[in-house]
């Protein structure tokens, strides 16, 4: 059941276009600090946004999208995140 739970949460974190910490990024993407730092500098990494005063955070979408294409994904900032 408690995977069932995780799915539910998961699916409903991607339609609320939801957020995640760095540290979580680091666990999804499998990179160190400084490879995900990179791939940043490169444009070949989302960007996070800021949410808060001194609180950034990278949109799950995002970091899909980056999965789904590592090697290919373009950091395209005209692209709005609905």
């Amino acid at each position: 059941m408690k995977d069932g739970l995780t799915d539910l949460n998961a699916e409903l974190m991607l339609r609320l276009n939801a957020f995640l910490s760095e540290r979580d990024v680091l666990q999804v993407t499998s990179l160190s600090r400084a490879s995900l730092h990179r791939k940043r500098l490169a444009g070949a990494f989302p960007e996070p946004e800021e949410i808060s005063d001194g609180r950034v955070a990278y949109r799950i979408r995002d970091i899909e999208a980056w999965l789904q294409n590592p090697r290919g994904w373009i950091n395209d900032q005209d692209s709005p995140h609905t």
